[in-house]
């Protein structure tokens, strides 16, 4: 506080007292070592005494003679609450923000400085256990360490309800909930501050998505990872009036834990909007297993929900599809630890898994929203590890979504092969596909295709490329009723495009949601 206060009056050559009372109050999110989002307007906002007026000012280097962008607005008189805000600045590697409350008196004035602060490029990260994977536990932590002085400018934040579940009003505050040092606000933090360690505020998603942008935008460009993360399933994190638009997630209110719908927004993304970001990665799905038909309105909830408390329709959002599983195990109960028909029972839930239709699910959203990018990670999972470790590809699959939906990079091969069209062709089905970039590929024999016949039964097929089609038979199998891939909790995947992005899973004809989610 005596720094803040020192550099305060240095930076207004003294003028008017400096007045730390409790009126003026800004959300946590604005702190030291803070990163604003470049090019985009600046919301500013907090509450300070009745009638104040609140002048906010960016400068360059913390050199008052250096403005990059001001403003000011009037606390309302009910509640003191104000919002500025200020105009789009490009990229700065250090500045100050400054936010000045004169009380309708004149006689006294507070003022907040917060002057280790960048303007760079923004992303919020979102989702349950796996987005909150930690980096020291991620396949490539020990590439993450040598090069951790490689990336100054990038910087996390860590917010969030520890037990967002349990609120029932909107919040206006928000609190860092992974065991750092203060448990009252959010946390900015560097990757530069310690030499022996990454910093605990980074996941190993945000870390290594954040690494990609600034390879990519060049190592003078801040970035800044706002990780937004609790063990709760997708409704938490829908708003309470998107619920009720959506009949399709009514039966789902009033429900208690983890079913809480709307909790996590009421708790994180209200008080966080609007605080200005490029996107959104959503990484979650996990808890809404068994519930696809919850999970595709949820989803798409989630997307409207935000996209309204931000203005901003075509904010992006990337979501990651889940990876490969067959079912979760305890570390300490590992498959060679079970006799044999364990394991066989264990491993044949693997047929039909219900991850399956989440996966359909995040297909389908993705498919009807050109705004939102899927990134395929069906081959980076484990057979029983529903955490995997290797974060880093599924950041670079994300990334090359930023890079196409966001980064407007045209060259870049970002879409995984996904169906467009099936057609019935004598004893074979066809199945066309985009996202093929330079073209198909198999990976060994093609595995994982199979057929459905007139009783409804599935059979494994044969399958061969033909240019961005595959063909797919079974010998014996006159007329097929159906085509799919990779079904399964745990598939074989072995068809990819030319980038090496491997296809989605997929089932002709499209399945019910509704059908395959309990009542």
């Amino acid at each position: 506080m005596q720094r803040i206060t020192i550099l305060a009056i240095l930076l207004l050559g003294g003028a008017g007292p400096l007045v730390h009372a409790d009126e003026l109050w800004l959300p946590s999110i604005f702190s030291e070592k803070m990163v604003l989002q470049r090019d985009m307007p600046l919301p500013i906002w907090g509450k300070a005494a009745p009638g104040a007026k609140v002048t906010v000012a960016l400068y360059k280097n913390n050199d008052r003679t250096q403005p990059l962008a001001e403003g000011s607005a009037a606390a309302a008189a009910d509640g003191g609450r104000w919002r500025v805000d200020l105009k789009a600045v490009p990229v700065q590697k250090r500045c100050a923000l400054l936010v000045t409350a004169e009380g309708p008196d004149k006689k006294r004035a507070e003022r907040r400085l917060f002057d280790n602060v960048r303007v760079g490029e923004v992303w919020i990260t979102c989702g349950q256990s796996n987005s909150l994977f930690p980096l020291e536990t991620c396949a490539d932590y020990v590439d993450a360490l040598k090069r951790r002085c490689d990336y100054p400018l990038m910087r996390a934040c860590a917010v969030g309800v520890r037990e967002s579940h349990s609120v029932t009003e909107p919040q206006e505050e928000l609190y860092s909930y992974w065991g750092l040092v203060k448990w009252n606000d959010s946390v900015w933090q560097s990757t530069r501050e310690s030499t022996t360690d990454i910093p605990w505020g980074q996941t190993g998603l945000s870390y290594f998505f954040a690494r990609e942008l600034t390879d990519y935008l060049g190592k003078g460009v801040p970035v800044g990872m706002v990780n937004v993360c609790a063990i709760l399933p997708v409704e938490t994190w829908v708003a309470p009036a998107e619920i009720e638009a959506r009949k399709e997630l009514h039966h789902l209110r009033g429900k208690g834990y983890p079913n809480a719908t709307g909790r996590g927004f009421m708790a994180n993304i209200m008080p966080l909007a609007p605080y200005a970001a490029r996107g959104v990665i959503y990484y979650q799905g996990e808890m809404n297993a068994g519930r696809c038909f919850d999970y595709y309105h949820g989803l798409q909830g989630v997307i409207a929900s935000w996209r309204r408390i931000w203005k901003r329709k075509d904010m992006p959002f990337l979501v990651v599809q889940l990876p490969g599983l067959i079912g979760h195990m305890a570390k300490e109960r590992r498959p060679s630890d079970m006799d044999a028909k364990a394991l066989a029972a264990y491993k044949g839930g693997n047929v039909d898994h219900s991850w399956c239709y989440i996966r359909e699910a995040q297909l389908r959203v993705s498919r009807a929203d050109p705004r939102v990018g899927l990134a395929v990670t069906i081959d980076l999972g484990e057979r029983f590890d529903a955490h995997p470790p290797r974060k880093r590809p599924v950041a670079e699959r994300l990334f090359l979504q930023a890079r196409k939906l966001v980064y407007s990079d045209k060259a870049v091969v970002a879409d995984a092969p996904a169906p467009t069209e099936f057609a019935r062709d004598g004893k074979s089905f066809v199945v066309t596909f985009d996202g093929v970039g330079d073209g198909l590929v198999g990976k060994d024999k093609l595995a994982g295709f199979e057929l459905r016949d007139a009783a409804g039964a599935w059979r494994p097929a044969q399958a061969s490329i033909e240019g961005n089609q595959v063909r797919v038979q079974v010998d014996g199998l006159a007329e097929p009723t159906g085509v799919r891939y990779a079904w399964a909790g745990f598939p074989p995947v072995t068809l990819y495009n030319s980038a090496g992005l491997p296809a989605t899973p997929f089932s002709y004809p499209e399945v019910d949601l509704h059908k395959h989610q309990p009542k």
